[in-house]
């Protein structure tokens, strides 16, 4: 099918409807292929070379990049969108148009073109790791978004980590939180000794709805061929026959994605290690289901709560709904004091203040910090990809992030304990 525009333009998903300009495009906020691998040779990069960008994934976040990455050209950055690619022809096509990017219906081509120098992959959550493995060695650098990759993938997270160790090539995986300013007062303070020593951390997602994973159709009618790619799209997937809702709310289904665990605890979990310093979870449980949203064909829970047991001596709880959007503040306890962050601003953009409440003494509030994550989270990545230094987000550091989020997953759907074995760093459930 090669479709001239959507069938259903009522719909949501701005990345495929018709006569988008350039501006419209770039600043839609956010609301792909596997193949045997190649290597090619990297550029190297000085201060003051022009950087090309190639994007495989223009949907919603992939679209949230695209503009961030204009923003920053549009402040002087020394940058260049060279190449597009995605597994719908006509988003492709309109990202094309919007950014004077080349388009490329296949990822291998892409990773061909001598142009691009770093890679930002924004498919669904089953072809990161497959994809930015690709572009690591196809001599490319990476910006990967979250999760690093499916919940059932973490061997190959662990060898993406390795590969990347080994060939030298710079990857940021898009936890942004760990951009944000605000964090770095969380940090200070319990280094100071503000709570003692680290005992417990509360935190939560509450959303009111399921728009997350029931994501728009823009076209009822499409069908794999020449401008839908379906086996692109599974990747690794099981083979299962083509349907509408599989390609575009791929969010709904474990084939995947992993609901909450994976796709907003990232969000919420990634800070507090960074900031707290924690490595990885030595047991997961976690628990929840589907008790809101059950009038579909969801497959991914709509409230999941996860606990995991660090071997620096600490327990992080993270709770979830997607039927009410109360929240409760979150909270890091010590043996000495406690840190409670007001106004937690979608987790990446930080929170109004700290109050910090010592077992003795009185209490304090510190002024928090709320910022732009994403460009930032991007700045970072450019500057390491020109320097060589290791990214905020690199690959060590968020593979411990997946590795809670993978043990969580696997507890849920199988009922059981997970543990990690730190020495050869591999989940058992």
């Amino acid at each position: 099918m090669n479709p001239t525009a959507p069938k259903t333009p009522e719909t949501a998903d701005q990345s495929s409807a018709p006569h988008l300009n350039r501006r419209e495009f770039l600043t839609l906020a956010a609301t792909a292929a596997v193949a045997a691998p190649f290597v090619s040779r990297a550029r190297v990069l000085g201060a003051n070379d022009r950087i090309g960008v190639g994007f495989i994934g223009t949907g919603g976040r992939g679209r949230t990049h695209l503009a961030v990455v204009q923003g920053l050209i549009n402040e002087g950055e020394n940058l260049q969108m060279t190449a597009v690619c995605d597994a719908y022809g006509y988003r492709l096509n309109e990202a094309a148009k919007a950014t004077g990017a080349k388009p490329y219906a296949k990822h291998q081509d892409l990773l061909a073109d001598s142009g691009v120098d770093v890679v930002c992959v924004a498919t669904p959550d089953r072809l990161h790791v497959p994809l930015a493995l690709k572009a690591i060695q196809a001599g490319k650098d990476v910006y990967c978004e979250k999760p690093m990759g499916h919940w059932s993938q973490f061997d190959l997270c662990r060898e993406f980590s390795e590969e990347t160790a080994k060939l030298k090539r710079i990857v940021q995986v898009g936890n942004q939180g760990n951009s944000s300013p605000a964090w770095g007062k969380v940090r200070e303070l319990v280094q100071q000794g503000a709570i003692g020593r680290l005992q417990h951390i509360q935190a939560g997602y509450f959303r009111d709805g399921d728009w997350g994973e029931r994501m728009p159709i823009p076209d009822r009618e499409a069908t794999p061929g020449p401008e839908l790619d379906w086996e692109g799209f599974l990747g690794d997937a099981p083979k299962v026959p083509f349907t509408v809702d599989r390609f575009f709310s791929w969010r709904k289904y474990l084939d995947y994605a992993g609901g909450p665990c994976t796709d907003l605890f990232p969000h919420v979990l990634t800070p507090f290690v960074s900031a707290l310093g924690l490595g990885y979870p030595r047991r997961a449980t976690a628990s929840g289901g589907i008790f809101k949203y059950s009038t579909y064909d969801r497959e991914v829970p709509d409230t999941f709560n996860m606990t995991l047991d660090y071997p620096e001596g600490a327990s992080a709880v993270l709770v979830c709904t997607l039927a009410n959007s109360y929240s409760t503040e979150p909270a890091i306890r010590g043996d000495e004091g406690t840190l409670i962050l007001q106004n937690a601003g979608g987790w990446e953009a930080g929170f109004d203040s700290i109050t910090v409440v010592p077992r003795k003494g009185a209490q304090k509030i510190v002024p928090g910090w709320k910022s732009e994550s994403t460009p930032l989270h991007w700045k970072n990545f450019l500057h390491c990809a020109r320097t060589r230094e290791k990214p905020v987000s690199d690959v060590e550091f968020a593979l411990k992030v997946q590795a809670a989020m993978c043990m969580a997953m696997l507890a849920f759907l199988q009922e059981r304990v997970a543990h990690f074995d730190a020495a050869t760093r591999r989940i058992k459930c």
